[in-house]
């Protein structure tokens, strides 16, 4: 059988003006994966490649700009956290929390917390039939810091 878990109960937290502390961004449609680094590269490609270009490692990793989608809720704290920050360009922290405890009553969810910050003001978007959405952008920055489940 598999040890499979849904995705239901996945959660996005936004830090608030207090340093280390985080409140959640309601009614999260879509959440990418915010690791997703990748290491840079440097083109050595010479006179003596063989059809293919030679890259090496420049030893720095590329930290992602990830979208998030959520149902735009006009008095969500954490919507309206994520606005201002848009507004301000400050830096902060995002926390993906998942649902994969493995001891449901002491163990603890993985979570990974990423530093950055809201790249650009979020949307709202309107559509013909459909819910109004709240859609924005994060430039993570560094390492991210990761805490596995138990």
């Amino acid at each position: 059988m598999s040890k499979a878990r849904n995705s239901l109960g996945v959660s996005i937290y936004i830090e608030t003006i207090t340093p280390d502390t985080f409140i959640k961004v309601g009614e999260m449609t879509d959440i990418p994966g915010i690791l997703g680094d990748k290491t840079g590269k440097i083109d050595v490609t010479n006179f003596d490649s063989t059809g293919y270009k030679d890259y090496i490692s420049d030893g720095l990793k590329d930290a992602p700009e990830f979208s998030l989608k959520c149902n735009y809720i006009a008095d969500d704290a954490g919507q309206i956290r994520v606005y201002a920050l848009g507004e301000s360009n400050a830096n902060t922290k995002i926390k993906l929390e998942f649902n994969d405890q493995i001891t449901p009553v002491t163990g603890s969810k993985t979570i990974i917390i990423r530093d950055g910050y809201v790249s650009g003001i979020p949307n709202i978007i309107p559509g013909k039939g459909a819910a109004l959405m709240f859609e924005f952008s994060f430039q993570a920055s560094g390492v991210p810091d990761v805490t596995l489940a138990s």
